[in-house]
């Protein structure tokens, strides 16, 4: 399953707020530091960035490195102006790490920092075709990957409510997805991984609509889902996160629907809130660890920084219970795991020496 993943992962291939590593702010690295490394992304206010940026800069002292990140609310001509201020600025830092708000609509600044002569490293978006030479490499997610692990949940779900002695309400069962904002490439990654694992399963969307990130913009999304679509039956909810799922289940609950029982709803990403799984209202998740990404993706920058080699193809790093891989090779793409998480393992699973709990709940 993994390695067909990774295939369908090539083929795709406001105001700013600054959160830096102490006595990052400034014109250079600090006395004692190897260098700077500067990352453009998103808004820390998203728990999962947050706990991404953590990881990060706790790597990137491990190394040996200052990290500066620099912030946007999701917004891309905010990044836009950003990476202007930084390039006019004449700071020139070590590598940059690139996650743009929108890919399609943030090559220009890609090509830009590329074209500055630092090497680019993109991180948690998966780069897009045509992008191939303003970025050195990949480390990060693979959200292609984690759709499809997604996708082989749900027909697992399926089988368990059927199993139960649920009728369901099309051949192949109806199913509404709630998902990430529109543009946001994450999503339509997910997208695709989903698509390729329920390919040929007979299983119906019968409703998806791009929401937001948290819990309040799944109730509300997953709300107007449900009761646009009770009358065609629901089987099936795919939410792209899990705290799109915990609005969603709420919703569902108030619909009077059962998840667990007579409806079944599976999250891409375990995402701040592991009760709803516990206790069997969700009935899995995705353990795409959100701190591990940050320490990833600050080992590929130092190692390559190290080496200056970069080989082609694809290292899926392994989902080890007591002990992260050493990166020993930095590949053009560099991915963390994401092993599925259900009822009956989320007390027992474990990824890299730390449990379900430590690396979804915060």
């Amino acid at each position: 399953m993994g390695r067909k993943a990774w295939r369908i992962g090539l083929a795709l291939v406001a105001a700013a707020g600054i959160a830096a590593a102490a006595a990052s702010v400034g014109s250079g690295a600090p006395k004692g530091s190897k260098g700077l490394i500067i990352m453009f992304g998103p808004a820390s206010s998203n728990n999962y960035v947050a706990q991404l940026f953590k990881g990060a800069m706790e790597e990137a002292k491990a190394q040996g490195y200052d990290l500066k990140i620099i912030q946007n609310n999701f917004d891309q001509p905010t990044e836009d102006n950003q990476v202007q201020q930084q390039l006019a600025s004449g700071q020139k830092p070590l590598a940059y790490g690139w996650w743009p708000s929108d890919n399609k609509a943030g090559i220009g600044s890609q090509r830009a920092l590329a074209q500055s002569g630092v090497p680019v490293f993109m991180v948690n978006q998966l780069p897009i075709k045509g992008t191939e030479k303003y970025w050195v490499a990949y480390a990060g997610v693979n959200d292609v990957y984690n759709g499809f692990v997604a996708g082989k949940m749900i027909l697992r779900a399926r089988a368990t409510l059927v199993k139960g002695g649920h009728k369901l309400h099309s051949k192949g069962g109806n199913l509404i997805e709630v998902g990430f904002p529109a543009g946001y490439s994450a999503g339509t990654d997910r997208d695709k991984g989903f698509a390729q694992a329920i390919k040929g399963s007979g299983i119906k969307i019968i409703a998806s609509q791009p929401a937001g990130f948290d819990p309040a913009a799944g109730f509300k999304i997953g709300s107007q889902l449900i009761a646009a679509n009770k009358s065609k039956g629901i089987d099936l909810v795919y939410s792209q996160n899990s705290a799109l799922n915990d609005g969603v289940i709420q919703a569902l609950q108030e619909a009077g629907y059962q998840p667990g029982k007579d409806v079944m709803a599976v999250g891409g990403t375990c995402h701040g809130n592991i009760k709803p799984l516990q206790q069997g209202l969700e009935f899995g998740t995705g353990l795409q660890a959100a701190r591990l990404e940050g320490v990833y993706m600050l080992q590929a920058m130092a190692r390559y920084l190290e080496t200056k080699k970069v080989v082609p193809g694809v290292y899926q790093s392994p989902p080890l219970p007591n002990k992260a891989p050493p990166l020993r090779v930095v590949h053009r793409y560099n991915f963390i795991p994401n092993p599925p998480v259900y009822q009956n393992t989320v007390n027992k699973i474990k990824l890299w020496g730390f449990t379900v709990k430590q690396l979804c709940t915060y």
